[in-house]
Protein backbone atom coordinates (compact mmCIF):
# COMPACT_ATOMS: atom_id res chain seq x y z
CA UNK A 1 0.00 0.00 0.00
CA UNK A 2 2.81 2.40 0.93
CA UNK A 3 4.66 1.59 -2.31
CA UNK A 4 1.47 2.32 -4.36
CA UNK A 5 1.02 5.71 -2.70
CA UNK A 6 4.71 6.54 -3.23
CA UNK A 7 4.48 5.57 -6.91
CA UNK A 8 1.40 7.73 -7.39
CA UNK A 9 3.12 10.73 -5.82
CA UNK A 10 6.21 10.25 -7.99
CA UNK A 11 4.11 9.85 -11.13
CA UNK A 12 2.19 13.01 -10.27
CA UNK A 13 5.41 14.95 -9.77
CA UNK A 14 6.86 13.71 -13.07
CA UNK A 15 3.68 14.63 -14.96
CA UNK A 16 3.66 18.06 -13.33
CA UNK A 17 7.25 18.71 -14.38
CA UNK A 18 6.60 17.51 -17.91
CA UNK A 19 3.49 19.65 -18.17
CA UNK A 20 5.30 22.72 -16.92
CA UNK A 21 8.14 22.13 -19.37
CA UNK A 22 5.76 21.80 -22.32
CA UNK A 23 3.84 24.92 -21.34
CA UNK A 24 7.04 26.91 -20.83
CA UNK A 25 8.20 25.84 -24.27
CA UNK A 26 4.81 26.56 -25.88
CA UNK A 27 4.65 30.02 -24.25
CA UNK A 28 1.15 30.83 -25.46
CA UNK A 29 -2.23 29.16 -25.52
CA UNK A 30 -2.58 28.10 -29.17
CA UNK A 31 -4.79 29.93 -31.66
CA UNK A 32 -5.07 33.27 -29.87
CA UNK A 33 -5.22 36.38 -32.07
CA UNK A 34 -6.03 39.94 -30.96
CA UNK A 35 -8.15 42.08 -33.28
CA UNK A 36 -9.71 45.58 -33.18
CA UNK A 37 -13.36 46.32 -32.38
CA UNK A 38 -14.99 49.74 -32.70
CA UNK A 39 -16.97 51.37 -29.92
CA UNK A 40 -20.72 50.71 -30.38
CA UNK A 41 -19.87 48.47 -33.33
CA UNK A 42 -20.00 45.01 -31.73
CA UNK A 43 -23.50 43.54 -32.01
CA UNK A 44 -24.26 40.49 -29.87
CA UNK A 45 -26.78 38.91 -32.22
CA UNK A 46 -26.82 35.11 -31.83
CA UNK A 47 -25.88 33.15 -34.93
CA UNK A 48 -24.15 35.98 -36.82
CA UNK A 49 -20.69 35.28 -38.21
CA UNK A 50 -18.00 36.77 -40.43
CA UNK A 51 -14.91 35.14 -41.92
CA UNK A 52 -11.84 37.36 -42.38
CA UNK A 53 -8.66 37.02 -44.39
CA UNK A 54 -5.96 38.34 -42.07
CA UNK A 55 -2.36 39.34 -42.71
CA UNK A 56 -0.14 39.62 -39.63
CA UNK A 57 2.47 42.28 -40.45
CA UNK A 58 4.67 41.49 -37.46
CA UNK A 59 4.98 37.77 -38.31
CA UNK A 60 4.61 38.17 -42.09
CA UNK A 61 1.97 35.44 -42.22
CA UNK A 62 -1.62 35.07 -43.41
CA UNK A 63 -4.49 33.17 -41.84
CA UNK A 64 -8.27 32.97 -41.92
CA UNK A 65 -10.32 33.90 -38.87
CA UNK A 66 -14.03 33.34 -38.28
CA UNK A 67 -15.78 35.40 -35.59
CA UNK A 68 -19.26 34.35 -34.44
CA UNK A 69 -21.78 35.35 -31.79
CA UNK A 70 -23.58 32.39 -30.22
CA UNK A 71 -25.99 31.94 -27.31
CA UNK A 72 -26.68 34.59 -24.68
CA UNK A 73 -26.04 33.86 -21.00
CA UNK A 74 -26.07 35.96 -17.84
CA UNK A 75 -22.63 36.84 -16.46
CA UNK A 76 -22.57 37.94 -12.79
CA UNK A 77 -26.13 39.27 -13.15
CA UNK A 78 -25.32 41.15 -16.36
CA UNK A 79 -26.08 40.35 -20.01
CA UNK A 80 -23.45 38.12 -21.57
CA UNK A 81 -22.83 36.15 -24.75
CA UNK A 82 -20.84 33.19 -25.96
CA UNK A 83 -18.47 34.21 -28.76
CA UNK A 84 -16.36 31.96 -30.90
CA UNK A 85 -13.16 32.69 -32.82
CA UNK A 86 -11.80 30.07 -35.22
CA UNK A 87 -8.29 30.45 -36.64
CA UNK A 88 -7.08 28.46 -39.65
CA UNK A 89 -3.41 28.63 -40.62
CA UNK A 90 -1.57 26.88 -43.42
CA UNK A 91 -0.17 23.46 -42.47
CA UNK A 92 -1.71 23.64 -38.99
CA UNK A 93 -4.98 22.30 -37.52
CA UNK A 94 -7.83 24.77 -37.02
CA UNK A 95 -8.15 26.16 -33.48
CA UNK A 96 -11.47 27.27 -31.96
CA UNK A 97 -11.76 29.53 -28.91
CA UNK A 98 -15.17 29.82 -27.26
CA UNK A 99 -15.60 32.72 -24.80
CA UNK A 100 -18.38 33.71 -22.43
CA UNK A 101 -18.07 37.48 -21.95
CA UNK A 102 -20.05 40.35 -20.54
CA UNK A 103 -21.75 42.53 -23.17
CA UNK A 104 -20.61 46.18 -23.13
CA UNK A 105 -20.89 49.13 -25.57
CA UNK A 106 -17.19 48.64 -26.37
CA UNK A 107 -17.67 44.97 -27.22
CA UNK A 108 -16.86 41.96 -25.03
CA UNK A 109 -16.08 42.93 -21.44
CA UNK A 110 -15.04 40.72 -18.52
CA UNK A 111 -14.49 37.14 -19.66
CA UNK A 112 -16.22 34.62 -17.42
CA UNK A 113 -15.20 31.37 -19.13
CA UNK A 114 -13.15 30.21 -22.10
CA UNK A 115 -12.71 26.90 -23.91
CA UNK A 116 -10.14 26.13 -26.59
CA UNK A 117 -10.03 23.19 -28.99
CA UNK A 118 -7.34 22.24 -31.47
CA UNK A 119 -8.92 20.19 -34.26
CA UNK A 120 -8.47 16.50 -33.58
CA UNK A 121 -7.75 16.99 -29.88
CA UNK A 122 -9.78 17.31 -26.70
CA UNK A 123 -11.24 20.73 -25.85
CA UNK A 124 -9.84 22.30 -22.67
CA UNK A 125 -10.85 25.01 -20.22
CA UNK A 126 -8.68 28.08 -19.63
CA UNK A 127 -7.60 28.98 -16.06
CA UNK A 128 -8.80 32.42 -14.90
CA UNK A 129 -5.25 33.80 -14.70
CA UNK A 130 -5.09 33.71 -18.51
CA UNK A 131 -8.39 35.56 -18.90
CA UNK A 132 -7.44 38.86 -17.30
CA UNK A 133 -4.59 41.11 -16.15
CA UNK A 134 -0.97 40.91 -17.25
CA UNK A 135 -1.17 37.18 -17.93
CA UNK A 136 -4.20 37.45 -20.22
CA UNK A 137 -3.83 35.38 -23.36
CA UNK A 138 -7.45 34.69 -24.37
CA UNK A 139 -9.98 37.23 -25.63
CA UNK A 140 -7.64 40.18 -26.20
CA UNK A 141 -10.06 42.49 -27.96
CA UNK A 142 -8.75 45.98 -28.76
CA UNK A 143 -11.61 48.52 -28.55
CA UNK A 144 -11.16 51.78 -30.46
CA UNK A 145 -13.31 54.90 -30.87
CA UNK A 146 -13.95 56.67 -34.15
CA UNK A 147 -12.15 60.00 -34.44
CA UNK A 148 -12.90 60.83 -38.07
CA UNK A 149 -15.48 59.79 -40.68
CA UNK A 150 -14.02 59.72 -44.19
CA UNK A 151 -16.99 58.92 -46.38
CA UNK A 152 -19.67 56.39 -47.24
CA UNK A 153 -20.01 53.95 -50.12
CA UNK A 154 -21.01 50.46 -51.21
CA UNK A 155 -18.95 47.28 -51.54
CA UNK A 156 -19.84 43.99 -53.20
CA UNK A 157 -18.18 40.83 -51.92
CA UNK A 158 -19.21 37.17 -51.96
CA UNK A 159 -22.24 38.13 -54.06
CA UNK A 160 -23.50 40.56 -51.41
CA UNK A 161 -23.65 44.36 -51.60
CA UNK A 162 -23.30 46.31 -48.35
CA UNK A 163 -23.42 49.95 -47.26
CA UNK A 164 -20.11 51.08 -45.77
CA UNK A 165 -18.50 53.95 -43.91
CA UNK A 166 -14.75 54.54 -43.97
CA UNK A 167 -13.36 55.84 -40.67
CA UNK A 168 -10.23 56.53 -38.71
CA UNK A 169 -10.21 55.27 -35.13
CA UNK A 170 -7.90 55.24 -32.14
CA UNK A 171 -7.61 53.00 -29.09
CA UNK A 172 -6.72 53.95 -25.50
CA UNK A 173 -3.00 53.56 -26.25
CA UNK A 174 -3.19 56.02 -29.13
CA UNK A 175 -2.78 53.32 -31.77
CA UNK A 176 -4.46 54.16 -35.08
CA UNK A 177 -7.05 52.01 -36.85
CA UNK A 178 -8.27 52.59 -40.41
CA UNK A 179 -11.55 50.77 -40.96
CA UNK A 180 -14.46 50.23 -43.27
CA UNK A 181 -17.57 49.80 -41.16
CA UNK A 182 -20.84 48.10 -42.10
CA UNK A 183 -23.73 47.20 -39.80
CA UNK A 184 -24.63 44.50 -42.33
CA UNK A 185 -21.52 42.54 -41.33
CA UNK A 186 -21.92 41.13 -37.84
CA UNK A 187 -21.04 40.57 -35.11
CA UNK A 188 -18.18 43.14 -35.18
CA UNK A 189 -19.53 45.41 -37.98
CA UNK A 190 -16.17 45.60 -39.75
CA UNK A 191 -15.65 44.95 -43.43
CA UNK A 192 -11.99 45.88 -43.20
CA UNK A 193 -9.60 47.06 -40.51
CA UNK A 194 -5.91 47.90 -40.62
CA UNK A 195 -3.50 48.68 -37.80
CA UNK A 196 0.28 48.80 -37.59
CA UNK A 197 0.19 45.07 -36.75
CA UNK A 198 -2.41 43.56 -39.08
CA UNK A 199 -4.89 43.95 -41.89
CA UNK A 200 -8.17 42.02 -41.94
CA UNK A 201 -10.78 41.94 -44.73
CA UNK A 202 -14.15 40.19 -44.68
CA UNK A 203 -14.38 37.25 -47.09
CA UNK A 204 -17.95 36.17 -46.26
CA UNK A 205 -20.63 36.62 -43.59
CA UNK A 206 -24.06 35.38 -42.62
CA UNK A 207 -26.25 33.83 -39.92
CA UNK A 208 -26.86 30.43 -38.38
CA UNK A 209 -23.51 29.96 -36.63
CA UNK A 210 -23.23 27.13 -34.12
CA UNK A 211 -20.42 26.14 -31.80
CA UNK A 212 -17.59 24.07 -33.22
CA UNK A 213 -16.45 22.83 -29.82
CA UNK A 214 -16.82 19.05 -29.95
CA UNK A 215 -16.68 16.97 -26.80
CA UNK A 216 -16.46 17.63 -23.06
CA UNK A 217 -13.71 20.12 -22.07
CA UNK A 218 -10.94 18.85 -19.82
CA UNK A 219 -8.80 20.95 -17.44
CA UNK A 220 -5.91 22.80 -19.05
CA UNK A 221 -3.29 20.82 -17.12
CA UNK A 222 -4.67 17.51 -18.38
CA UNK A 223 -4.57 18.85 -21.94
CA UNK A 224 -0.87 19.67 -21.48
CA UNK A 225 -0.27 16.09 -20.30
CA UNK A 226 -2.17 14.87 -23.36
CA UNK A 227 0.27 16.83 -25.53
CA UNK A 228 3.19 15.21 -23.76
CA UNK A 229 1.68 11.77 -24.29
CA UNK A 230 0.98 12.38 -27.97
CA UNK A 231 4.24 14.25 -28.62
CA UNK A 232 2.44 17.01 -30.52
CA UNK A 233 3.54 20.56 -31.25
CA UNK A 234 0.88 23.13 -32.13
CA UNK A 235 1.69 26.25 -34.15
CA UNK A 236 0.67 29.33 -32.16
Amino acid sequence: MRMRVYSTVVLGAVLSLLGSAVFAQQENIPGQRAFPVLQDGFKFIPGTWTTYDVFDKTKNESYRMKIAALAKETVAGKPGSWLEIEVEMKDSPAIVTSILAEETPNGPGRIEKAIVQVKGMSPFTIPRKYLEGQDQQVGEFKPAHIVKKLGSGKITRAGKTIDTLSVEAENDKGEKVRAIVSLQILPIALYEAETSDLKMTAADWGAGAKTKIDGVPIPFFLWIIEQVANGLTIKK
